[in-house]
Order: C-alpha cells, then sequence, then structure tokens
C-alpha cells in the first residue's frame, strides 16, 4: 500500500479510521492468501511498528472484522464479515486498476497508486458498474483476478520466475504491484500477463530471460516479482 504513515489505523495518506479499516482487512487477506497473518509480517507489509499493529487489532477486534483469539500472540484471523469487506476492496482496486489502464490509457506502473487513491470513496455499485462498462474482466492489467462475490476461497501464491532455472519455460500470469518503479521494468521488458519465456540464465544477480526474440535481464528482486505458471 503506497505512503504508509505509522500510528493507530493511520495506513495512507487519508488517516479516516474507515479508511484505515479497509487498507488493514485488505492487507490481511492479500498477505495470507486468505488465510491468518502474523503481527510482524503485517507490520514489515504496511510498513508500519508493531505497536501498531497491536491497537490496530485490537479495535479490529472491535468492530468484528478480526476474529478473537485466547492469546494475544495468536495470528490475525478476518472474520466472515472482515473478508466480505477485503475482497470488496480488492474488487473495487483492481477493477479501477483496469479502468485507468485499458480506457484512460495510464501507464501500468501508475495504476496501483491511483486506484489506492480512490478505491475507498466509491461505492460497490460504481465498481459494478465499471465492471459493466469494461464486460466484466476476469483479470486486472496485472494478472490479478478480479472477485465478483463474496466466494471466501483462498488464492494460492503462484511460484515466481526467481525460482526458475536456465532452459525453463513458462508463461506470465501475474505481477506484484506494489513496487511502482519495478512494475515499470517489467512492463518495459514486455513481462506482462500472457508473455511465454524462456530462462536462459539464473544466478545470484540476475535472470536473464528471453521472450520472442528479445532478451531481458533482471536483478532477482524484479524476477521474483513475476507470478510464472506451466
Amino acid at each position: 500500500m503506497g505512503n504508509v504513515n505509522r500510528g493507530l489505523l493511520a495506513v495512507g495518506s487519508d488517516r479516516s479510521p474507515s479508511r484505515a479499516r479497509e487498507d488493514y482487512v485488505k492487507a490481511i487477506y492479500q498477505l495470507g492468501a486468505g488465510g491468518p497473518v502474523r503481527a510482524a509480517a503485517l507490520a514489515r507489509y504496511l510498513n508500519v511498528s508493531r505497536v501498531s499493529v497491536s491497537k490496530a487489532k485490537r479495535q479490529l477486534e472491535a468492530d468484528g472484522l478480526l476474529d478473537r483469539e485466547r492469546e494475544p500472540s495468536q495470528p490475525l484471523r478476518l472474520s466472515r464479515r472482515g473478508r466480505r469487506l477485503a475482497i470488496a476492496m480488492v474488487r473495487r482496486h483492481r477493477l479501477l486498476e483496469t479502468f485507468f489502464h485499458r480506457v484512460l490509457r495510464i501507464p501500468l506502473e501508475r495504476v496501483h497508486a491511483e486506484a489506492e487513491r480512490i478505491e475507498h470513496v466509491i461505492s460497490d455499485d460504481v465498481a459494478m458498474r465499471i465492471a459493466t462498462l469494461l464486460g466484466r474482466p476476469q483479470r486486472d492489467p496485472h494478472g490479478h483476478p478480479i472477485p465478483y462475490d463474496d466466494d471466501l476461497r483462498t488464492e494460492k501464491p503462484l511460484p515466481t520466475l526467481a525460482a526458475l532455472r536456465a532452459g525453463d519455460r513458462a508463461n506470465v500470469i501475474s505481477l506484484d504491484d506494489r513496487d511502482d518503479a519495478a512494475v515499470a521494468v517489467l512492463a518495459d521488458g514486455g513481462l506482462l500477463p500472457g508473455a511465454r519465456i524462456v530462462v536462459q540464465r539464473s544466478d545470484a544477480s540476475c535472470v536473464v530471460v528471453r521472450r520472442g526474440k528479445r532478451v531481458v535481464t533482471l536483478r532477482r528482486a524484479h524476477a521474483a516479482m513475476v507470478r510464472i505458471g506451466a
């Protein structure tokens, strides 16, 4: 999430409690792939202090968005209500990204931050009208699935390009979108969802892939952002 500030339920430039709740439940849902999340991992993900996460946890429990655990050290687990809110926020975010990229022609590396700013102020009705306008796309421009209901199925993380060896072939399925500069590098290299690639070299410093006639050299950190499938 962009522009993270430290403090109780203070994530993003808008410090309103409603936005903070939405940011936290969405982060828990995405970080845990629908499952429980450790407080330390959530603090790193949001770039906030452990104290901030502990305070937010108590507030989210009071709001009915987290299941109450007997021990404070237990992982954070979204309640059914919390997961519904998280999925709604994911839907808004990914529909906005798709609208910005397809209709407004905003570069891929900018759509995540723009959607972060707006997702909190549109209604579910507006989000679904955007979906209808776009023909109910199934995936956003980063390749992530767009949920159209409150299905609570778990999204299993895909392997990354960084895990492949020289000679391996794969299809790009999606890109992790939290690093705008890295997304710009990947987009410039044509490593977008649907691209077919062949790994030519993989070592501690970089990963070299061929896409068609083009050869692209990536830092390992950037390769780790590329989710792949067979």
